[in-house]
């Protein structure tokens, strides 16, 4: 029997880029090493969800043995968003007394719980989680409401609608991070990403990046679909983070990544490997 090929997870997982290594590296077994991890971002999250999503496809169901982090709050935090349900549809781990952790341990107050969606019904039923939540823990917050539920809603529907994949991962939170407390949304899926998604549109088919391509995606009435009254997702989503200045919206997608900042600058990087498919996050510092 081969031994396992095992890929160490970072100390700090704030994005998908943490995983490149495990996009990269084929093997017939697979370990992935959290042990020494000490603090871990939706995006990071979800991003890891779509990437072991696209990767169990590519290795006929194989799944992926996880090696859980040390420290306690780690832990305590990745069952109180959800995060270890949602891993056991790809991964397998020793007998661990993760269920006796403390949710105390935890810094988060959970708007939406980590969960693979896969329809607009699956959307609505976390919408109204969000709100719900809103108002019992957030209600000093409850002015972001309206704002929060509209950006979640288009990075859902981007999934549902464009992506062509098994839905998404999706992750929503209040966490009260060393500097500053911040709302935090993030939604990943391991479908076509933006630039092919975009190309069904016969206009379109000229783009010739992925950071073009994000880019594109978050002008108004850009849409795969080549109607002009669509294309409003990103387009909306770019417009909420520029309505405070340390806001920002991360997107990779294929080779690219994109980062617009609430001050309105653009942060382009070309990537050496290819994301499987659509990451976002939206950062709402408080």
């Amino acid at each position: 029997m081969p031994q396992p090929k095992v890929l160490q997870a970072p100390v700090v997982v704030s994005s998908v880029q943490d995983f490149d290594a495990l996009m990269s590296r084929q093997a017939a077994a697979l370990t992935l090493d959290f042990s020494a991890t000490t603090l871990t971002r939706p995006a990071g999250m979800v991003g890891l969800l779509a990437v072991l999503d696209w990767q169990r496809r590519q290795q006929n169901g194989q799944r992926v043995e996880l090696l859980l982090p040390h420290a306690p709050p780690v832990r305590a935090n990745w069952q109180a968003v959800g995060l270890m349900d949602a891993l056991s549809e790809f991964c397998h781990w020793s007998a661990d007394p993760v269920e006796n952790m403390n949710s105390a341990y935890s810094p988060v107050k959970l708007l939406v719980n980590c969960a693979h969606f896969r329809d607009s019904s699956a959307v609505e039923r976390m919408l109204e989680e969000m709100e719900n939540r809103f108002m019992s823990e957030l209600a000093g917050y409850s002015s972001l409401l309206q704002s929060c539920c509209g950006i979640f809603s288009e990075l859902t529907a981007n999934t549902i609608y464009h992506a062509d994949s098994n839905g998404g991962f999706a992750l929503a939170q209040y966490c009260e991070y060393a500097d500053k407390p911040v709302i935090e949304l993030a939604v990943a899926d391991s479908g076509i990403g933006i630039r092919n998604s975009l190309a069904k549109n016969p206009a379109l088919v000229g783009i010739d990046s992925d950071c073009a391509a994000i880019q594109q995606a978050m002008t108004e009435g850009v849409t795969s679909v080549g109607d002009k009254y669509r294309g409003l997702g990103l387009a909306y989503i770019a417009d909420a983070v520029q309505r405070q200045q340390e806001r920002n919206l991360a997107v990779r997608s294929g080779n690219g990544i994109i980062t617009l900042h609430g001050n309105g600058e653009v942060e382009a990087v070309n990537t050496t490997v290819a994301y499987p498919g659509t990451v976002i996050s939206v950062t709402i510092p408080l």
